[in-house]
């Protein structure tokens, strides 16, 4: 196996021996896989682990999981593939697409069980935060848990008393997960790096409870407007209309309209274009593209449009974001 697999506590936690609460690529069932990279597994406090993974996917990745009841919080900065819940008889029941630039969120109080299948050659690159019922209680986040089902505006999958969302994902904790990240790669301070994890857990609970349920929708028309959120997102440099997109997702335009925004709390093309922006975003930060390349890989043709639209949303010239990358104070 040619993954590099390193478990430990923080230096400031009472744990001798970290309990895994999530998937653990130091179990027999990741022996045979040829994925490359660095998967580090640190244990913060009792009822909390952090993963963090940077791999190259190799041939097989893919496999049945197990997590212990936990809520588990998710960045992935590079991905593809996609995940299922499975139930008792291991049935597929949701699907869930792994895409970069994603804040995924699963409560499972019972636990949980599921399936991925991620391409070979993929790059996954992300976090993984786990944070146990008792603690996750201890937080004063219960009541969250209950208010989870299909109805609430975050929802993408759900089954086998598991639920999954998407949470949104602002430029300030965008940057205090890659802050997260690097210091953990790099062994740095145990104490900012706890910081930081209770900082992203604070942020979901506080996302999780600002999102309301809705409850206007009825179930059908909920998953087709998922399937058009969903399809605009594998889609970004798509010119899509109003007309197309709701015939692709088998809605009226009237119903897509009004229960995209009801729902998501975006008027569709107003989430198009957060969408395309955060997706530039991330381009321009890997360093592989420049600003032009970026606004066309999202859909825009003219890139001083792009440049005003990037300004207005992040409040700084996409331009600058590599220099702002660079500097020792990070993202602003």
């Amino acid at each position: 196996m040619n993954l590099r697999v390193e478990q430990r506590a923080l230096a400031q936690s009472d744990q001798e021996n970290v309990v895994v609460l999530g998937p653990n690529p130091a179990d027999e069932n990741f022996s045979s896989v040829s994925t490359e990279g660095a998967y580090k597994i640190l244990g913060v406090r009792p009822g909390l682990t952090i993963s963090v993974f940077d791999m190259v996917i190799g041939a097989d990745f893919v496999g049945r999981f197990s997590t212990e009841p936990c809520v588990a919080i998710d960045f992935l900065f590079e991905a593809s593939g996609q995940g299922w819940l499975l139930g008792a008889a291991d049935e597929r029941l949701s699907s869930i697409p792994y895409r970069p630039g994603r804040i995924y969120i699963m409560a499972a109080p019972k636990g949980a069980i599921g399936f991925y299948d991620v391409p070979i050659g993929t790059r996954f690159k992300g976090l993984d935060i786990r944070v146990d019922i008792a603690l996750w209680q201890k937080l004063g986040a219960a009541d969250v848990l209950s208010s989870l089902d299909e109805n609430h505006s975050l929802h993408i999958a759900c089954g086998n008393r598991t639920w999954v969302g998407i949470l949104p994902v602002p430029p300030q904790l965008l940057a205090v997960a890659r802050a997260l990240f690097d210091s953990a790669m790099v062994e740095s301070d145990d104490l900012a790096f706890e910081a930081r994890a209770l900082d992203i857990i604070n942020a979901s609970i506080s996302a999780m409870r600002r999102a309301q349920p809705t409850t206007s929708i009825p179930p059908r028309d909920r998953r087709l407007l998922q399937r058009a959120r969903d399809l605009m997102i594998a889609e970004l440099a798509k010119p899509w209309t109003l007309s197309e997109l709701a015939r692709e997702a088998g809605l009226t335009e009237k119903r897509l309209k009004t229960g995209f925004k009801s729902i998501y709390g975006y008027a569709v093309y107003t989430f198009l274009q957060e969408q395309r922006l955060l997706e530039a975003r991330r381009l321009i930060e890997s360093g592989n593209v420049n600003v032009t390349q970026a606004a066309h890989a999202v859909g825009y043709g003219n890139s001083s449009h792009f440049s005003q639209l990037f300004l207005r949303r992040f409040g700084i010239q996409p331009s600058k974001i590599r220099t702002t990358l660079q500097s020792p104070t990070g993202i602003q």
